[in-house]
Formats: C-alpha cells, sequence, structure tokens
C-alpha cells in the first residue's frame, strides 16, 4: 500500500536522513512508501532481489535457511539501515530470506533504478557498503552467540535488538515465532519466557510479547548485545562524519 506524504518520513531512517541534498532531490521520486505487514516475505532464499527497503519504523530479518528446512536469524534491519544493499554489488539472487518481523512503514527502491543511477549517488553509496560491513559484522556475533550462549542470554539479545530498532518494546510474537527466529525448541522459548516472567521483566500471552524491565534485561542479555550496539553505534557515527 502506498502512503501519502514521505517527504514528511525521510528523516526517519537513518541512512535517507543524511543523504546529501543533491543525491535526495535524484533519489526522491523514485522512493515509494510502503505500508509491510508482519510476516511478509519479501525475498526468498534464491529469488529475484527487486527492491531495496529502508525501514522507518518496521523490522525486517535477515535469515539463513538450512537444506533440512531448519533456520535462524543472522540479523535485524530497522531504522539504521536497509535491507538488500547488498544488490549494488551486483547480486541478483538472494542468498537468505528477508521477513518482517514488525509491521510498519518502509522506503522502497526498484534495484534496477538504484543501479542506474548509482554513478551519481556517492554519498549513498558508500552508505550502502559500509551497512553491509555492518550486517558481517553482526552476522559474525549472532553465529557465536548461538553456539556459547544460554538460550535466555540469547532470548534478551534478540528482544533488545528489536527494542533499538523500532523504538518500541511490545512486539507480536509467538513463541513458534521466537523460536524458529533463534533456531531452538518452541518448549525451550517457553521455558525461558516463563523464567523472564516470573522475575518480573517481561510480560507474554499468546502473540504479545512485552518488555516491563528493560534496564534488568539489558542486565541478564550476554555481551553480543553490547558488541552488536557498539557495532551500530561506530557504522551510524562514520555516516554522519562522512557527510
Amino acid at each position: 500500500m502506498s502512503l501519502s506524504n514521505p517527504e514528511l518520513r525521510w528523516a526517519e531512517n537513518s541512512i535517507l536522513a543524511l543523504l546529501p541534498p543533491v543525491e535526495l532531490h535524484i533519489l526522491a521520486p523514485n522512493l515509494e512508501l510502503v505500508s509491510l505487514e508482519s510476516k511478509f516475505q519479501i525475498n526468498d532464499l534464491g529469488s529475484r532481489i527487486r527492491y531495496v527497503h529502508f525501514p522507518i519504523n518496521c523490522a525486517i530479518s535477515i535469515i539463513s535457511l538450512m537444506k533440512n528446512g531448519r533456520m535462524v536469524e543472522v540479523a535485524v534491519v530497522g531504522k539504521e539501515g536497509c535491507a538488500g544493499s547488498h544488490a549494488i554489488q551486483g547480486t541478483d539472487k538472494s542468498s537468505c530470506r528477508f521477513l518482517v518481523q514488525i509491521g510498519g512503514l518502509a522506503f522502497r527502491i526498484k534495484v534496477s533504478v538504484l543501479l542506474a543511477s548509482l554513478h551519481a549517488l556517492p554519498f549513498l553509496r558508500k552508505s550502502l557498503d559500509r551497512f553491509s560491513a555492518l550486517m558481517f559484522a553482526i552476522a559474525v556475533i549472532s553465529v557465536g552467540c548461538s553456539q556459547y550462549h544460554s538460550v535466555k542470554h540469547r532470548l534478551g539479545r534478540w528482544l533488545l535488538a528489536h527494542v533499538d530498532r523500532v523504538g518500541n518494546h511490545r512486539f507480536p510474537f509467538t513463541h513458534d515465532f521466537i523460536s524458529k527466529q533463534l533456531g531452538v525448541q518452541r518448549a525451550t522459548i517457553t521455558e525461558a519466557l516463563s523464567e523472564l516472567q516470573t522475575n518480573g521483566l517481561v510480560n507474554y500471552s499468546y502473540g504479545h510479547v512485552e518488555l516491563i524491565d528493560i534496564p534488568a534485561v539489558q542486565r541478564i542479555t550476554c555481551d553480543c548485545f553490547w558488541a552488536a550496539k557498539e557495532a551500530i553505534h561506530e557504522y551510524l557515527a562514520n555516516l554522519k562524519s562522512s557527510k
């Protein structure tokens, strides 16, 4: 669904907000503000990448798929960046699944249009390269986290990441959905959420998870959350300094 008055929302995405006026002037006519529904699949493994999405208040999950059908989230994209930035490297097929985790608004632009204009968008190109590097760093952190940290720690990191991405603390997540994203059994997620709720950190019911005490969740999460947060902070600082 296309929405009106897109110029009112550009500043809510970190990359678009920092575009030099001349680049925004080139890009703006081709940016479409759309509403993305939760669970909407933007791309699947091997599918053609048609759009690059710049989230405003939604969260897009980057999911690795195994041959046995299992999946695990390697990163989540929010207002700090975009989904599909690797398309500017000449890759026209998706190497992972892009799934809308939290519905909301995003700007999108056709990959073909972006590639045709990229020669006149040096700041945007550098920003997309930097964001791709950030996603690689976060994916590396996620791999280590999934191997060495408890489900409770990983769940805390995962929930806090969504707080940072969309600025909200209430999420439409089921236990089954979370278990698939973290690559663990549903019963394990139920047990971890139950412990967090008993300790007054979260409140949950079917299709609803709310963080009640964010500082407490931050204290029980693993160092991976802070490592990813620092990587994002450094990425944003680099974007601002290069403007």
